[in-house]
């Protein structure tokens, strides 16, 4: 078994080998304010001399914690972010607002994020994302790769090989900041409407719809 250490020296590894092979300005940071990505960057900002090099992207769904803008906001603030604000389409959001019951507002939010992440690519250019998903946070991540290719741009997942425990551990060896949600007993968030707090593992607080169908969102365009 991996120490902590082991696991951020092959973080680091892996950051090295995607600088290699697409450079730091094509790629871009998905990040919306949770605690692994934003482990993730605190791991870059120590290579990088306590700089981000890549854009961060924030697909914004207008959806979120009041908690988790202001978070975002100090973040960006307090480490210099060429933060990239991506809002979902008045489109989509118009087809959200008169959706009529969870499971079809939950379906467009989830169909609006992947419109935006494609639209983000095409706007800035970009030839993919780094992300900070997990193996151990759903079985349809448990195969996943470093470097998973998609038809239209790259994913990158630095931090594969971190538990929720290793995450947590970082966070208080390194002091990074986190959402106070995460205080409340919020273990993984996402959108205010679809999120409560966590009553069994990790992910149990999320939109159970979404989690049934991971592998299926996945191949749509979903993390």
């Amino acid at each position: 078994m991996q120490t902590l250490q082991e696991k951020i020296a092959n973080t680091k590894k892996i950051l090295k080998q995607a600088e290699k092979k697409y450079g730091l300005n094509d790629i871009a940071l998905a990040w919306k304010g949770g605690k692994d990505t934003t482990t993730l960057m605190h791991i870059i900002l120590c290579m990088y001399d306590g700089v981000i090099p890549y854009k961060v992207m924030f697909n914004d769904t207008t959806l979120e914690f009041p908690e988790m803008y202001k978070f975002i906001e100090k973040v960006a603030h307090q480490w210099n972010l060429n933060l990239l604000i991506e809002r979902h389409s008045e489109e989509d959001l118009a087809n959200y607002h008169k959706a009529r019951g969870m499971v079809l507002k939950e379906e467009i939010s989830r169909r609006a994020k992947i419109n935006s992440l494609n639209r983000a690519l095409e706007k800035y250019k970009l030839k993919g994302y780094m992300l900070g998903i997990r193996r151990d946070e759903n079985p349809a991540r448990a195969n996943e790769k470093y470097f998973s290719p998609r038809p239209n741009h790259i994913r990158i997942h630095p931090l594969l090989d971190f538990t929720e425990e290793d995450v947590w551990n970082y966070i208080r060896l390194f002091n990074v900041p986190y959402s106070p949600l995460y205080d409340k007993g919020y273990r993984s968030i996402g959108e205010k409407p679809f999120t409560k707090k966590s009553s069994g593992d990790e992910r149990s607080g999320r939109e159970q719809n979404k989690e049934k169908m991971m592998e299926k969102l996945r191949q749509m365009g979903y993390w």
